[in-house]
């Protein structure tokens, strides 16, 4: 019996997970979970790393406190593009800002003056997002920011955390591949792109692979939080999205590279396949499409979708308003309101960060003549419904691009407990769907781990493991030709 320990931490809140494997099977025990957010510090959006390194420190002593001394791994996974900035010193060179901060806003045209859409997408196979650590870097360059002159390196978030764990500096694949920085055809920064953008590739680390030990938890740490000094600090695919893909439970005898998809479903959606290699040409550019890094120098061919952040804002609004509206209640209201009364395409820039988003779909609804829905119950709907419709849509430009039919989609992540929004899927998509496990990233984490301790041996044996361990639920498609009929409708108010 081995036990790791697994941080898993997103955009908006942060756990600790332990899992126990035992005779090919995961057992899991959260332990320890906090909230995570972005904080507004004068006329910026940033992050509080400080203080996301000090909740890892209590989920540690939680871990002590509970199982003892002694954990075979320790591994970290969060959110991707963010990065930080350290000088000669290895201290922080200014906050490390939040990607949705506005300093990038009509950032890409200004770099597009510089490296061409076309030259970038080459080097990288990224899609293009004002959030890109690329946009990121390129405005303080943009902006003759002063951080630039005294940085010696640059390290993604959950790189950083792992050199406070152990004091490695290094770039683990997977999140490194989110940067638009890296080249997934030599497995290396792209060192072409990043001086023709002006910036010091010597800022830039050596790249390990998903899955290695990185080094020994420093002494200090240990004898602060009651571990051992030995404790192994780990890369899974430090990723969150990497790890939750690694645990996606298909059976690879059975379903091909390409004949399945995934999505990765919570306050970003990620709808994708995995394959051996990029596809980086003018029809994956023409749609978007990125390259993502995955365990065993696998791709994620994906795009990103603006998921539940717009329900989970709404409800923020409400709650201001003084409606207490739980998940529950409002995926009922959801249920009991009419169908397809109109239409929301959740991507429209309209959603990107507003001040008020429910007075922003009542805009969107406005601008597309539509009448607005009023009630929470049909806001919630619309947005469920408009999902399912924009899954449909991606799944078709993946399948034009990859020449393959997609045979079934797997759900992972807080989203697939969303029972309502799992049947519209099917429905939209008429195709099978299997979801679960909810807590795909802290398993494809942990087990990442076990791999690198020689205890899994290879991707196919991981998911093995997952469909052994965890309860997988089935949904199929319903109502097939009601829904053609009104994806027709979705297309021509949200193009």
């Amino acid at each position: 019996m081995k036990r790791f320990l697994a941080f898993d931490i997103g955009a908006s809140s942060g756990r600790a997970i332990v899992g126990t494997l035992d005779n090919d099977k995961l057992v899991l025990d959260e332990i320890y979970r906090f909230p995570n957010g972005g904080m507004k510090k004068n006329d910026s959006f940033i992050w509080d790393i400080s203080g996301i390194f000090s909740e890892i420190l209590n989920g540690l002593r939680k871990y002590a406190k509970k199982y003892g001394s002694s954990v075979d791994g320790i591994g970290i996974d969060t959110w991707g593009v963010d990065f930080v900035l350290l000088d000669k010193n290895n201290d922080l060179v200014g906050p490390s800002h939040h990607y949705r901060d506005s300093r990038t806003k009509g950032m890409l045209s200004k770099m597009f003056e510089k490296v061409s859409k076309d030259e970038i997408f080459k080097y990288t196979g990224i899609q293009f997002m004002e959030i890109n650590s690329s946009t990121q870097l390129y405005s303080l360059i943009h902006n003759n920011s002063p951080q630039l002159s005294v940085s010696e390196i640059f390290l993604m978030i959950p790189d950083y955390l792992n050199y406070l764990m152990c004091r490695r500096k290094c770039s683990e694949y997977s999140i490194a591949t989110t940067s638009q920085l890296f080249n997934p055809n030599t497995l290396d920064w792209s060192k072409e792109l990043i001086e023709k953008l002006g910036l010091n590739r010597l800022l830039f680390q050596e790249i390990v692979p998903s899955g290695t030990i990185l080094g020994r938890l420093r002494k200090e740490i240990a004898q602060d939080v009651n571990l051992k000094e030995n404790t192994n600090i780990i890369a899974p695919a430090c990723h969150d999205t990497g790890s939750a893909i690694a645990a996606i439970p298909v059976d690879m005898r059975k379903y091909k590279r390409g004949e399945w998809a995934f999505l990765s479903s919570g306050t970003w959606s990620l709808l994708g396949v995995e394959l051996d290699k990029p596809i980086i040409n003018e029809k994956s550019l023409k749609f978007n499409f990125t390259n993502e890094g995955g365990v065993e120098n696998t791709i994620r061919f994906l795009k990103n979708i603006t998921g539940l952040w717009i329900l989970q804002e709404c409800k923020k609004e409400w709650e201001n308003q003084c409606l207490d509206y739980t998940w529950e209640i409002i995926i009922s209201e959801a249920m009991e309101a009419e169908p397809f009364q109109c239409f929301i395409n959740p991507d429209d820039p309209l959603f990107h960060n507003p001040p008020n988003i429910i007075k922003s779909i009542q805009k969107y609804y406005e601008r597309s003549k539509q009448i607005s829905p009023k009630t929470m119950g049909d806001i919630s709907r619309a947005i469920f419904e408009g999902l399912a419709f924009r899954y449909k849509q991606i799944l078709e430009s993946i399948e034009s691009i990859i020449k393959k039919k997609v045979m079934i989609l797997f759900i992972i992540g807080g989203g697939s407990s969303n029972q309502l929004l799992n049947q519209f899927a099917a429905n939209s998509l008429n195709i099978p769907i299997k979801a679960g496990p909810v807590e795909a990233a802290s398993v494809g984490n942990i087990l990442m781990q076990a791999k690198a301790v020689e205890l899994v041996n290879n991707l196919e044996e991981l998911r093995k493991c997952v469909i052994q361990s965890f309860p997988i639920l089935d949904y199929y498609p319903e109502d097939v030709n009601i829904w053609k009929n009104a994806y027709k409708k979705y297309l021509k108010f949200t193009y």
